[in-house]
This record gives C-alpha cells, sequence and structure tokens, in this order.
C-alpha cells in the first residue's frame, strides 16, 4: 500500500501527474499555505509532488519505506503513529494514504494534531474490492468524518475526466481542515495570485531554456570552426531572444498591477453597492413609518382638501 510499499516505481509518478485532482491540490495548497515555513507530506511513497510547493522554505516526506527526498525536501523513514515532531508543521499534506491504513482513525486524528491546517484526499465511493490495497471502500463523507473525529473546513469531489464510469473509480474526495474559520475570500485570492506566479515563472523559464539552447548550438559552432555566417544568426537570435525575454517580464509586471488595480476597483464598487443598498432599505423604512404613523391618518382630510384645492388651480 502506499504506506507501506518501498516507494513506487518512477512510471508511477509520471502516470500520475496528468490527473485532475493533483491540479486541485496544486491549488487548494497556493490558497491556504501561501504563507507557510514549514511542510510535511505524510505517506509520500517516494512521489515527488511535494517539489512544486518551491515558496515553502522547510518540507518533509514521512514514509515508513523509501520517503521521497531531495537536496529541498528531507525524507524520514518511519512509522507515523511513532512520529513525535518537536513543534507543530504550518501545513499537511496526507494524499491517497488513509484508504490504506488498518488503524485509520488513530492516524488520521494524528494528522490533525501536528498541524492546525490538513489537507487529505482518499477514493470517492470506490467499490469494495477495486483495489487490494484497500481496506475501507468505499469511502464516503461521513466516513470521514468518523476518522478525523470533525467534519472538513472545506470539501471538495473530484472527478478524474476519460475513465470508465462503470467502473467507478474515477473520484476523489478532498477535505481541508483548519482550526479557525476560512476566510475563502482571501484564499481564493492567495491562489490566483499563485497561479499567475506560476504562470508568469513557467513562461520565463520556457524562455531561458530556449536561451540556453541557443547558446549552447552557438558554442558548438564554435568550437568546430563552422560557417561564420550561421555563428552570426545564431547571436542575433540569442539577443532577440533576450530582449522578447525583458520585454514579456515588463508585460508580465504590468498585467500583474493591472489586474491588482482592477480587484480594487471591483471591491470599492462593491463597498458603493452596499452602501446604496443599505441607505435604500433606511428610506424605505422611513416612508413606511411615516405612511402608518397615525398624525399621516390624521391629516389625511386636510392633505385631501389641499390636493382638491390644487385641482381647481
Amino acid at each position: 500500500m502506499a504506506y507501506q510499499q518501498q516507494g513506487v516505481r518512477g512510471e508511477y509518478w509520471s502516470d500520475r501527474t496528468s490527473m485532475m485532482y493533483y491540479k486541485y491540490v496544486d491549488f487548494l495548497v497556493g490558497a491556504f499555505a501561501s504563507n507557510a515555513k514549514s511542510m510535511i507530506d505524510v505517506g509520500t511513497a517516494n512521489t515527488r509532488y511535494i517539489e512544486s510547493f518551491n515558496w515553502i522554505p522547510e518540507r518533509y516526506s514521512l514514509d515508513i519505506k523509501n520517503p521521497y527526498s531531495s537536496d529541498t525536501v528531507q525524507g524520514i523513514e518511519m512509522d507515523f503513529l511513532k512520529f513525535e515532531p518537536t513543534r507543530k508543521f504550518d501545513f499537511v499534506t496526507c494524499l491517497q494514504v488513509l484508504e490504506h491504513i488498518p488503524d485509520v482513525q488513530e492516524f488520521a486524528r494524528k494528522l490533525l494534531q501536528i498541524s492546525d491546517k490538513v489537507l487529505i484526499s482518499v477514493p470517492y465511493l470506490w467499490p469494495v474490492g477495486s483495489d487490494k490495497e484497500h481496506v475501507h471502500d468505499p469511502i464516503d463523507l461521513e466516513k470521514v468524518n468518523s476518522w478525523m473525529g470533525k467534519e472538513p473546513s472545506y470539501y471538495i469531489i473530484v472527478e478524474e475526466p476519460l475513465r470508465i464510469p462503470e467502473k467507478k473509480m474515477n473520484k476523489r474526495l478532498i477535505c481541508y481542515y483548519q482550526n479557525k474559520p476560512v476566510n475563502f475570500g482571501e484564499a481564493l485570492k492567495q491562489a490566483k495570485t499563485f497561479r499567475g506566479m506560476n504562470m508568469i515563472e513557467s513562461n520565463t523559464i520556457n524562455e531561458n531554456v530556449n536561451l540556453i539552447n541557443l547558446e549552447e548550438k552557438l558554442q558548438v559552432l564554435i568550437n568546430n570552426q563552422k560557417d561564420t555566417t550561421e555563428i552570426l544568426r545564431l547571436e542575433l537570435q540569442v539577443m532577440r531572444l533576450r530582449d522578447k525575454i525583458s520585454d514579456q517580464a515588463i508585460k508580465n509586471e504590468n498585467r500583474y498591477n493591472e489586474i491588482s488595480k482592477l480587484e480594487n476597483e471591483l471591491e470599492e464598487l462593491e463597498r458603493k453597492r452596499k452602501a446604496v443598498k443599505k441607505q435604500k432599505r433606511f428610506y424605505k423604512k422611513s416612508y413606511d413609518k411615516v405612511i402608518s404613523s397615525t398624525s399621516w391618518k390624521i391629516t389625511y382630510p386636510l392633505r385631501r382638501f389641499v390636493d382638491i384645492i390644487k385641482g381647481k388651480k
């Protein structure tokens, strides 16, 4: 099972990187762990998705056998139920693990003990026997609530496209827990910010890769004393590409500033809309109060008389 197996084959991770639920996990970590300084992934099974969260300086992966590790991620090889950290982590992930754990309630509630922010995922309503290493199928939200001892602060069911629906092995339940109430507006804002930064970073990386490739080609031509015209052509391409990278960086900065400005304007318009709505309710309440007042009813004959006089004029 994911928590007990000795790592995973290389194809396992490459086969799973395109899955929709990983995209949701990336989005939710960006939303809820934007200020995290430390993070641990429990039951990592030697998969390297924790590398995606490179703004978090302290990252750990824990598994009973062969946890993932790198220059930026520290692997911890031990039984999670015996793990006793000296301090809480800012964020914890435990993805596709709980369905494998016999003592699942103890395991699940320990996740909540080592952090105030926990993100888990499990197969959603997979039939019994669909995976020989699963010991709790079928799993739904009610079952997860019984394991965790509480309801999630947020949850979502993610369906993988182009999986055979009849097998009922195409859905996953993602649950997020935190001690304080969730500010969904702020979380969404953080997620959008990280998504925008990733898009800018991806564009820049692609341009830099192209630049490096061209520079390598240029060096090969120089070393082999190739045609001078080809060397000059590649040098010109390198210069143009550098200018393109610079222009792209400026455009990205302008787009980010424009988005921030529009968001501020939207917040101001929403504030004004609420103020006008509140004022409208006040005027309506005042009007209704006057209409239903005794003085208004008593003066009705006089107001009627005045209306008749004005009509004659």
